[in-house]
């Protein structure tokens, strides 16, 4: 294909008019671009226990278009991308859409506290106990735990944001779920 363009080829459908740099220039979008094309042939969520909440079920476009980092046109193509996922843990599951990954119940709340080190930040306001981190400048990550249930985000930071100008939006994203969790 000679007018072939390395980085609208990697997407599952073509830009009309091709977006030099794009995902250069954003690597968390990339690794969500490749994260999602590999969770295509994962194996099915219904694999899970029947008892577990679907974690797609709450991640909707409404929710991931309302806390996005990103700008329009990020968005608009990470959109593009469908919601993708998977069993995880025991009962819980996870959803990888827009460069959100929400984990329902990935592990037993006691391992939140376990698993701690210096890096996390405890956050008020959201769920019983709730931590923050910056993980490496490329992800903010939320762990909540509210009654029995756990409750992680991960999120994308775009190009120009620090991990921490995202803990509004997990903080907001995390509330919203949990409200649909009740």
């Amino acid at each position: 294909m000679a007018d072939s363009n390395a980085e609208t080829d990697l997407l599952p459908v073509k830009l009309e008019k091709p977006m030099p740099g794009l995902i250069a220039a954003h690597p968390p979008l990339l690794s969500t671009i490749f994260f999602a094309l590999g969770a295509a042939v994962s194996p099915p969520a219904a694999a899970q226990s029947a008892s577990a909440t679907a974690a797609c079920s709450l991640l909707t476009k409404d929710l991931v278009v309302e806390f996005t980092p990103y700008e329009k046109k990020a968005l608009d193509l990470v959109m593009r991308i469908p919601p993708s996922g998977d069993p995880v843990g025991r009962s819980g599951s996870e959803c990888t859409y827009g460069g959100i990954t929400f984990q329902v119940d990935p592990f037993p709340p006691a391992t939140i506290e376990k698993q701690r080190d210096q890096s996390w930040q405890a956050v008020k306001g959201v769920g019983d106990v709730a931590y923050f981190r910056d993980n490496g400048g490329r992800w903010g990550e939320l762990y909540v735990k509210a009654g029995s249930r756990v409750v992680t985000l991960q999120m994308d930071v775009p190009t120009g944001r620090t991990a921490a100008s995202l803990q509004p939006n997990l903080v907001g994203l995390a509330k919203a779920l949990l409200s649909k969790l009740k």
